[in-house]
């Protein structure tokens, strides 16, 4: 059998008017939540996510998602316990709306956010055994010497927060390493969030099941993703993985096709 992978990435952009706060640096309104909708442009029956949901089938919330408002990042998946059977959509955002590609509308049956359970944009990384951000994970927000049962099963990535990590192809921080940068930032009414993700190894260069240790900062050359361009004082941020300025939100759907 021939297992055909076709990524593809539909990027819906919300533009919302944002202003920084100084001084400010808790506020109410300032935590991960994810309000997802029955139908289009936030309408229908509704459920508000905070933590991760293995089933949506218990809060009657199975293959019915078509829409969002939500802060963070969140990953919905078509198949229960964050498994990726065809298709995997990732919201990332501060307090924003938008509808999904068709290609997500009605097929999720799993959710759950990348980044600490602390705080919003705490410095934080997730470790996943599967690609597109699937399956069981190895998380945290210090340095890890080994990976323990995960030792060699890392297949994708994301990093959340303002500091790089650095990845390494042996134990205690030996072998080959590659430093990564939270490449993407948004911003709305004085929240931030900064982020990066990887959907397979082969974006590091490197072999799958090939990371066994991670340390907090760039101690390498080698770089994967450089460090986002800021725009001091306001809300919209360049991310230089893309031509686009991006303010406030992003939906990406990931269509794994098998054959």
């Amino acid at each position: 059998m021939i297992t055909l992978f076709c990524a593809i990435l539909c990027s819906l952009l919300v533009l919302a008017s944002s202003s920084p706060i100084e001084g400010v640096t808790a506020r109410p309104d300032d935590f991960r939540y994810l309000t997802a909708y029955s139908e289009p442009d936030s309408i229908g029956e509704n459920y508000t996510f905070y933590e991760y949901t293995p089933e949506l089938s218990v809060v009657m919330m199975n293959n019915v998602i078509d829409s969002v408002c939500a802060t963070g990042f969140w990953i919905l998946y078509d198949s229960i316990n964050y498994i990726d059977r065809f298709v995997s959509c990732i919201y990332h955002g501060v307090s924003a709306c938008a509808t999904f590609a068709p290609a997500c509308q009605n097929r999720a049956s799993s959710l759950r956010y990348a980044g600490s359970p602390y705080g919003l944009n705490n410095d934080y990384y997730n470790l996943y055994q599967e690609i597109y951000l699937g399956g069981e994970e190895f998380r945290g927000e210090k340095d890890a010497a080994d990976l323990g049962d995960f030792d060699l099963t890392i297949s994708s990535l994301v990093v959340t927060g303002q500091s790089a990590w650095t990845f390494y192809r042996g134990l205690n921080y030996t072998g080959l390493p590659m430093c990564m940068y939270p490449d993407g930032h948004y911003t709305n009414d004085g929240i931030d969030i900064d982020y990066g993700f990887i959907f397979d190894m082969s974006e590091f260069g490197w072999p799958d099941n090939s990371i066994r240790s991670v340390r907090r900062g760039c101690h390498v050359q080698n770089v994967v993703r450089a460090p986002v361009n800021r725009t001091p004082g306001g809300g919209k941020t360049s991310m230089t993985s893309a031509p686009e300025e991006m303010d406030a939100m992003s939906i990406t759907s990931v269509h794994t096709v098998h054959v």
